[in-house]
């Protein structure tokens, strides 16, 4: 319990119970998980003359998130990311076929996001720059 408690005054985590979600903890704590892996929620590859940009990271954590919205290359963050239904039985696995948007090579050079949460809450809008 004494570990715990050290961890929980570390990453500022409530011990108080909360209702859970599919991911079996607590919408808090998954926010603060999305949080501290921002830099992790979007990806970049170039592939076969085209820009993928990869929502792989928030596909498996679309058990605690409602919605993604995105824009490309500063423009107005008014596209949604479509992310797979939450699978309470396998909260984390990410199964869609293409958990990319492809562009013409050489066309993306941001692309910035924000999250929804279940709650109505809202996260910063974060930029992610494609560096090649």
């Amino acid at each position: 319990m004494r570990i715990l408690k050290s961890a929980a005054l570390v990453f500022g985590l409530s011990l108080l119970p909360l209702p859970a979600t599919a991911q079996g903890m607590p919408p808090e704590q998954i926010k603060q998980i999305l949080d501290v892996t921002k830099a992790n929620w979007v990806s970049f590859r170039d592939w076969q003359g085209q820009d993928l940009v990869y929502f792989t990271h928030l596909e498996a954590w679309k058990c605690g998130i409602e919605y993604v919205f995105y824009g490309v290359n500063d423009g107005p963050i008014d596209q949604e990311w479509a992310l797979d239904d939450c699978n309470p039985d396998n909260p984390n696995a990410v199964l869609k076929d293409k958990p990319y948007i492809a562009r013409p090579g050489g066309s993306v050079q941001s692309v910035s996001v924000q999250l929804i949460y279940p709650d109505g809450t809202k996260s910063p809008v974060e930029r992610f720059e494609y560096k090649r």
